[in-house]
Parts: C-alpha cells; structure tokens; sequence
C-alpha cells in the first residue's frame, strides 16, 4: 500500500510546510459554505502564576517539592463558520510562561488546529483537519490553556503521539487527516480515511539511540452498520513509519468495532483485531494485536469517560516501532452556577519490539477549580503532577501548582 521512502530529512522548511498546504487545503474547501452562514470569533486570555519544578540540566528536578515561581499567559482565538451543509472549526493559542529559578528560563508553546466538514451531497461527506503543535511541554500547555487533550476516540484513524518528553528545546508535531464517508443505506456507511503525522525533536542528539525524527502515513477503510442502539464496524488500516535514525517499517490491522448505547447517559466503545508487522529485522514476533475500549457516562452537571488501548505495533513517540498500553480517566462536574471541577489522570508503557528496543512509562494526573466571577472572568487554580521513566537512566518528575484570572469570550463578534 505504501511505497517505500527515505529516511525523515532533518529540514525545517520541511517542517512549516506540512501545516501550511493542510491550512491552505482546506481553506480553499471552505469557499464551498453555502446558503446563509453564520461566523463566529472568540478569545481567552489569562495570568497565571504559581509554583514551577524548575529545569535542570536536561531533564527535571528528581525526587523534590520544592517549587521556584512562575507567571505566564496562555491566550486563544477561535474562528467557526456554519453553513448550511458545511462547517470550519479553527483554533490558535499561544502560552509563554517564565519560571524564576537560578538560572532563570522561559518557555513559549504554539498550537493551531483547524477542521472543515461538509456534505457533498445527499450520501457523501469530506472531512479535513489538521492539528500542529511547538512546545517544550506539551502537557501543560494543554492543562494551563484549557486546550483539547486528545483526539476523540470514536473516530476512525485519529492518532496522537502517547510520549512527547520535556525539553529545554520545543519539540515539533503535525497530524493531517482526510476523510471520506459515503452513505450506502439508512444505516450503513463506508469510511475512507487517512493521516499524515510528524514528530521532530530539536536536540534529539543529546538522546541517540532513544529518540529519533519521525513521521507517520497511514490509510483506513472501515464498513459501519447502525441499530436503534448499537453500532458495528469491521475494517483495515495500514501504516508506515519512517524514522530518521531507526529502521522503517510497515503495519497492517483488521479490527471489528463494537458501540452500544446502554441509555441517554451511558456508552460503551470496543475494537479489537489482529496485526501484522514487516519490514523490521530482529523483531520478537511481527504478529500482535490492537485493542481500544472507552466507556463514557453522562452524570447530572457532568460526565466521567475511562478508556484503555493497546498496540502491539506503533509509534509511540520514542525511536523505532513499539508496542503501547494506556488508560486515561477524565471527569467534569459543575457545583451550582458558578464553581466547576475537572480532573484527568494518565499512564502510558512503551517497549520497543525489536529485541533490547527502548521503553518508557509514566504517569499523569491534573486537577482544576473554576470559580465564576462575572459572566466573561473566572478564578481557576489546581495542581499537575507528571512522572516519565525508562527511556533515559534517571527519567523525571514534574510538579506545578498555579492560579489564574482569566477572561473568556466565545462569542466575541458574530456577524
């Protein structure tokens, strides 16, 4: 399915470019909004302050509480457009926080999404997106900015990367997706999609023999088949993974889904099937198998959703081909009008499938208190907790209180 290329080339106006035709491909498939559209721009903006584990060296503060100040901000912009049978969904945000250690560093982080739908027709419909990010570290970011974590996994071929560690350097991805459904009957569809994603580490080299440059192709078709309650699905993906500094290779899986809507409030998703993987010498065994299940439950004010995956052969974010387990736990919950609490915890395994292949594990856990103080500011404070080893020889801690005023506005101007 995919022809074989050269390694990953350490360019960096390969780097833009990628995000750059996705962005201009699908604001050119905007111009198909028709009918009466309706815009939408909305902001945020913040000042952040609190106490920071200070880098040292090139990983983090081991083993210690003690925290050195910090302040930052964490701005955002929001473009939506409606139309009558399309829509475009995009998304900037920008944070830069400085953190008063001896000596003292600051960080700046990017990160752009946007996505465009649209009916072309009474049976088919495009899907286009693309999601691009420039951090040192990318889980605060998304914690302190409030940004979407992760991809939603119900989707068919939405990737992310299970390991990005923490660099004094901003580390680098691009994820492009496409997709194509066609509606072959009330309640049959057949999905065409595929992912183009990169991952690039600036001072990979201080890492040699653990990290590498990499990128991602990957195609998917699936057949989808709907009841009153249920969903079923049975497909096929595959996927190359190009490395600059490890061998490439290439992944097949066939997978069956199951969903089922149990109530209103409760659903349950599950994809299991067998893989293969070729192209890899010294490998363990090049049969595996993947596995995803997320149970999501609506509770009054809130919701809870708890989802679990395995793959005996993908990229993870380290060099070379691996074979990954995670679990993530995400819950929200509103106390009367104006307080709100939201708490997510995360763990990861990464062992590479080549014999002495490099691993690497962690843990993450983060919690926040929205206080409603008018109608565009809130008071927010909470706590982050991150814990990666293995894949160097002392691996790191990350520990961050913080407090925030922020203004929101999600409907700026409508016109």
């Amino acid at each position: 399915m995919f022809p074989s290329s050269s390694r990953v080339r350490h360019t960096s106006k390969v780097r833009f470019i990628i995000p750059m035709i996705a962005v201009a491909f699908i604001t050119a498939y905007s111009g198909t909004l028709v009918g009466q559209v309706k815009y939408n721009v909305g902001v945020t903006a913040d000042i952040t302050g609190g106490g920071n584990t200070p880098l040292t060296g090139s990983s983090l503060t081991q083993g210690s509480w003690e925290l050195a100040p910090f302040l930052g901000t964490y701005p955002s912009v929001t473009f939506r457009a409606r139309g009558e049978h399309s829509s475009l969904d995009s998304t900037y945000g920008f944070g830069y926080d400085r953190t008063f250690s001896d000596p003292t560093y600051e960080t700046k982080s990017h990160n752009a999404t946007v996505a465009f739908s649209s009916k072309l027709g009474p049976k088919w419909s495009l899907t286009l997106s693309d999601s691009f990010y420039k951090s040192s570290n990318i889980s605060s970011f998304r914690f302190l900015s409030g940004a979407t974590p992760v991809p939603d996994p119900t989707e068919p071929d939405q990737f992310q990367f299970v390991f990005t560690p923490v660099f004094f350097q901003s580390n680098q991805s691009n994820t492009a997706t496409v997709g194509l459904d066609r509606v072959l009957n009330k309640k049959s569809t057949l999905i065409v999609s595929a992912s183009y994603s990169t991952l690039y580490y600036p001072n990979a080299a201080s890492t040699t023999g653990v990290l590498s440059d990499q990128k991602r192709i990957s195609a998917n078709v699936s057949f989808k088949r709907s009841g009153e309650h249920y969903s079923w699905t049975i497909g096929y993906s595959g996927a190359r993974f190009n490395f600059a500094a490890f061998q490439n290779s290439l992944n097949h899986s066939a997978t069956i889904g199951y969903t089922y809507q149990f109530s209103p409030a409760l659903s349950l998703q599950i994809t299991a099937g067998p893989s293969y993987l070729e192209g890899l010498e010294s490998v363990k065994s090049p049969l595996g198998t993947t596995v995803n299940a997320t149970l999501t439950r609506i509770i009054p004010r809130g919701s809870l959703a708890v989802s679990a995956s395995h793959t005996s052969s993908e990229t993870s974010g380290l060099g070379a081909v691996s074979r990954n387990r995670d679990i993530r736990f995400d819950m929200t919950h509103a106390f009367g009008r104006n307080t709100s609490l939201s708490a997510n915890v995360s763990g990861f395994d990464t062992q590479g499938v080549q014999v002495n292949g490099a691993s690497a594990r962690g843990i993450a856990a983060g919690g926040s208190v929205g206080l409603l103080l008018s109608r565009d500011w809130s008071l927010n404070w909470g706590g982050q907790y991150q814990h990666y080893s293995g894949y160097n020889t002392s691996g790191y801690d990350q520990k961050r209180l913080f407090m925030s005023l922020r203004y929101s506005k999600p409907e700026l101007w409508r016109f």
